[in-house]
């Protein structure tokens, strides 16, 4: 319905009254075609088709409407909405059969709004937005131009053949603008590439006061090397004029632009009024009108007539003339069926009565759609929704020094973007521009910042020029700087604080808000990378990893004068002073008891010496000397080294061992002693190795007790707040965990707003911070009385960059961090900042030795003890069997026992009565050395009652018995 707008409208344009409109119906022999056309732009196609003195019908059409004659009523319109509605109802009211329309889709929509609730059928010229397809509203509209939705997969294959993924949209604010690439919008999101800025501009009636000068900023800013151009030709005239100015039109760029330009190429002259050198390289899409079988003789004769070149001919001049022809093969079926055509002078007035419409419209209507005809353009012929069958656009290159768009390829939906040509792009060049920007050469970027060290860190002696900052971040920015070539400026977060996602306002804060907002343009701090944050930012490839920790105060030792015993607990030095004594003992013992000790063998040799042994033996030429006078020469001749192992020289041995050095002294000579040496030896090594790794240890660390092992101890325990930065990395994660005792941590903890803060508390209270570990790593070497809870971190992240989403700059910045990463250059940058931030070293704390780390060296020990023993029962068995044989020195063979028990309780009598002497002559712990006088006396008189005994009885003289070991 028209409604009361267009009622009113009609009484503005003062049409004649209610009274004067006729509903006749009549027999026509005039057929009144209407034409709008809009600025006047194609009035000399239809003067030229319609002028008798070019004969263009007469010669070419003439057996069309043999019996009828067309009556054109050309109109001009323009876009204002008072001036559409006068001349469509101008033309309704005139008794026009249909209308050519030559408009903007946004004209075209309101006049084929108007007619086809009139019945009048419109056949639209230009008018190529996809939503014009509605029956239920345009039943009765024909269009010879094929949709934009076509041409949008035209372009979007044209990108899918260069490989542009990341390009800009620029058009105009209306029907034909915005959903003219709406398909590109489309297809962008399905195919993963990104749009890094789309811009919608206004046209004004006035062309010439188009300023897009913000509009093309924006793209500039977005770093994109291809941008999509879709509006009027004259509008697209001055944007390149303008885009010009900022360098968007110089080499490296490509424009593609469409058919509202390519078919109206002639306006891009304005503003200069001559194809400037800024068309350069423009590629387009138009439709295709060159393979009709008219085409030849259009061109020739049309160029002629209205007296310009054949190529400035537009291609919606020839659409024109084959829409005109569309309705003369109509209109000539119609009535070759026999069909009657009335006119209807259309009552405007009478807007809900159905009498006053067009009522052979709708047969008409059909009629055209059915047309199959080869025009100038192609071969044309329609689908049941009005829309023109098998679609084709030329691909098109503008040559400005030519002065028009010269084909370089072809698209079908069949096959495609075909380009079989060498294309020109910006900047006269055939070098395919790349998508992407490989430096930033020249640019000057604002960088996000906040302090936090040790990845920002400021100098507030020197103000805030760059120079001031420094730290792993700052250090990282001046390696890109250095790379890509573009120069920077620091800028803290305006509200001073870094900032979060509020919940509660739903925004933004801190330096997150002035990423998202275009403060800034990138943040270069040590950002987390959270699915939160995702949502909304872009981030870089990451540069650090890192995770979760909790830091406590530790419990520091005070220094203490007696660090050397810091390595053992007391257990340990109690167990080797146990050994010590073990081992003394057992030196002392085996050498007065082993029958191959030294003194012990002395000493039974002298208590078993026979006077009339030592006779017969001299006699037989087998002894030198008296046996007496040998014994007393041989004790003599070791009474220094005779008790040589007694207490206090086996004490010298084991405690010289324990101190690493050699005993003064000498050795023990037999079996059992030499294993419990052995034994001791080898547990001294160990416990010396022990002892100097544990010393060293305890002088460069300093060790803590904490009573925590672990983030869930925190909810166990009641000495210790904790919390962690609000709405910081640590907080989101803890919130986010799947697990239920993460998640009470963060409901029942203490938050900081800052990370000073933080740790200060740290410092002052009982006070658990549950932070990065990057951070905990780089305090901890500024005080060393902070320490990690546990020997790992939890719920490990990333740190990266942050971008505004569809950053024209990510791609760039992830390609030189790369190779930062490849380099090593991440990893040395870090380990600087550490080595050159404290003294405090990061080592890991040695645990002091209890007995327990010990066991097994005592368990040696006491191996070679009970196996010394062993050696010592041995040695008397042997020794033993001996006597009994007679082999033994001071034992004579026809005097040796003559059995094994004999033998050995004699032994054990001479041991036990050795040994009551030693301790009747050390009763003071005096040294032990043998009092030789004393002893002497004693084994004579032993020696005087063998010689009365041996008068009395009668001995076989016999060899004398070989000396051997006792």
């Amino acid at each position: 319905m028209l409604g009361w707008l267009n009622v009113s409208l009609f009484l503005i344009l003062s049409l004649p009254s209610g009274n004067a409109i006729l509903n006749k119906n009549v027999t026509l022999r005039d057929v009144h075609l209407g034409i709008l056309d809009r600025g006047a732009k194609y009035k000399n196609v239809f003067d030229f088709i319609f002028d008798d003195k070019s004969g263009f019908i007469n010669d070419e059409l003439k057996d069309l409407l043999p019996q009828a004659k067309i009556k054109l009523t050309y109109k001009d319109i323009n876009s204002s909405p008072v001036s559409i509605t006068k001349r469509v109802f101008e033309l309704l009211h005139s008794g026009v059969v249909a209308i050519i329309c030559l408009c903007p889709s946004s004209i075209t929509e309101q006049v084929s709004n108007y007619a086809n609730e009139r019945k009048v059928p419109v056949i639209a010229v230009t008018a190529t937005d996809p939503l014009l397809a509605n029956k239920e509203v345009r039943p009765y509209l024909l269009r010879v131009s094929p949709s934009d939705k076509q041409q949008s997969k035209a372009i979007v294959d044209i990108i899918t053949k260069y490989r542009w993924i990341y390009f800009s949209i620029m058009t105009s604010y209306d029907s034909y603008g915005i959903h003219g690439v709406s398909g590109i919008q489309a297809a962008a999101s399905t195919q993963n590439w990104k749009i890094g800025s789309v811009q919608h501009f206004t046209t004004p009636r006035d062309i010439t006061t188009l300023n897009v000068t913000d509009e093309l900023l924006a793209i500039k800013k977005s770093q994109t090397r291809i941008i999509v151009l879709n509006c009027g030709a004259s509008a697209a005239g001055q944007i390149l004029a303008q885009a010009r100015r900022f360098g968007l039109t110089s080499k490296g760029y490509a424009w593609i632009v469409t058919d509202g330009i390519t078919g109206n190429f002639n306006e891009l002259k304005l503003p200069v009024k001559w194809f400037d050198e800024y068309l350069e390289g423009l590629l387009g899409t138009q439709p295709a009108t060159k393979d009709g079988d008219l085409y030849k003789i259009f061109v020739k004769r049309f160029s002629k007539s209205a007296g310009i070149r054949e190529h400035a001919i537009t291609p919606y001049a020839r659409l024109a003339f084959d829409a005109v022809y569309v309705f003369l093969v109509g209109i000539d079926q119609y009535f070759a069926d026999g069909n009657p055509l009335r006119e209807e002078h259309i009552d405007v007035w009478n807007a809900y009565d159905e009498a006053s419409d067009f009522q052979d419209g709708p047969l008409l209507y059909k009629y055209l759609r059915n047309v199959s005809i080869s025009g100038v353009t192609k071969f044309l012929e329609f689908d049941e929704h009005g829309e023109v069958k098998n679609p084709k656009y030329d691909i098109v290159n503008f040559i400005s020094e030519k002065g028009y768009f010269k084909e370089v390829g072809y698209w079908t939906p069949g096959k495609g973007a075909v380009i079989g040509k060498d294309v020109v792009f910006s900047g006269s060049t055939t070098t395919q521009p790349k998508y992407h920007i490989d430096d930033l050469n020249g640019e000057h970027l604002t960088l996000g910042i906040d302090v936090d060290p040790p990845f920002v860190i400021h100098n507030e002696q020197c103000g805030t020029e760059n120079s001031c900052y420094s730290g792993y971040c700052i250090e990282l920015v001046r390696d890109l700087a250095s790379m890509l070539g573009f120069t920077y400026t620091f800028q803290k977060p305006l509200d001073g604080t870094w900032g979060g996602y509020d919940k509660d306002k739903r925004k933004w804060t801190g330096i997150f808000h002035d990423l998202l907002e275009g403060h800034i343009d990138i943040a270069t701090v040590h950002m987390s990378i959270n699915s939160i944050r995702e949502k909304d930012i872009d981030f870089s490839v990451p540069f650090m990893q890192a995770g979760l920790t909790v830091v406590i105060r530790g419990k520091e030792e005070t220094n203490d004068g007696y660090f050397f015993l810091s390595p053992f607990k007391a257990e340990v030095f109690y167990g080797i002073g146990a050994g010590v004594f073990a081992v003394i003992v057992l030196l002392w013992i085996y050498n007065r008891i082993s029958p191959y000790g030294l003194y012990w063998r002395k000493q039974f040799a002298l208590m078993a010496c026979k006077c009339q042994e030592c006779k017969k033996q001299r006699r037989r030429g087998l002894q030198e000397k008296k046996h007496e006078v040998c014994a007393l020469r041989e004790v003599q001749a070791y009474d220094e080294v005779l008790d040589h192992l007694g207490i206090g020289n086996s004490s010298w041995i084991v405690v010289s061992s324990l101190l690493n050095q050699d005993p003064v002294e000498s050795w023990p000579t037999c079996l059992p002693g030499r294993i419990v040496l052995l034994s001791w030896w080898l547990v001294v090594m160990v416990v010396l190795a022990m002892y100097t790794a544990n010393l060293a240890a305890s002088l460069t660390i300093t060790k803590m007790t904490t009573g925590i092992t672990r983030i869930e101890d925190l909810l166990t325990q009641q000495k210790y707040k904790w919390g962690t930065v609000k709405d910081t990395h640590p907080e989101v994660a803890l919130s986010n965990s799947v697990r239920h005792d993460f998640k009470e941590i963060i409901r029942k903890q203490q938050p900081v707003f800052s990370t000073d803060e933080g740790f200060r508390k740290v410092l002052e209270q009982d006070y658990a911070f549950i932070y990065e570990s990057p951070i905990f790593e780089y305090m901890k070497r500024r005080n060393c009385s902070l320490e990690k809870v546990g020997t790992g971190e939890f719920l490990s992240f990333d740190y990266a960059f942050g971008f505004p989403p569809d950053s024209p700059y990510i791609d760039v910045i992830n390609r030189a961090l790369l190779k930062l990463q490849e380099n090593s250059r991440l990893d040395t940058l870090w380990n600087t900042i550490l080595q050159n931030t404290g003294q405090c070293a990061t080592t890991t704390a040695t645990a002091q030795l209890t007995l327990q780390s010990l066991n097994g060296v005592f368990t040696v020990l006491g191996i070679g003890l009970l196996t010394s023993f062993v050696a010592l029962i041995g040695e008397y068995v042997y020794v033993t069997w001996l006597d009994v044989r007679g082999k033994t020195a001071g034992c004579p063979y026809e005097q040796r026992p003559r059995t094994f028990a004999s033998a050995l309780r004699r032994r054990l009598a001479y041991l036990i009565s050795d040994l009551a002497v030693s301790m009747v002559t050390q009763g003071d712990n005096e040294e032990v050395e043998t009092n030789n006088s004393e002893l002497l006396n004693i084994i004579r008189r032993e020696s005087s009652k063998r010689k009365n005994g041996s008068k009395k009885a009668a001995v076989e003289d016999r060899s004398g018995s070989d000396s051997g070991p006792a």
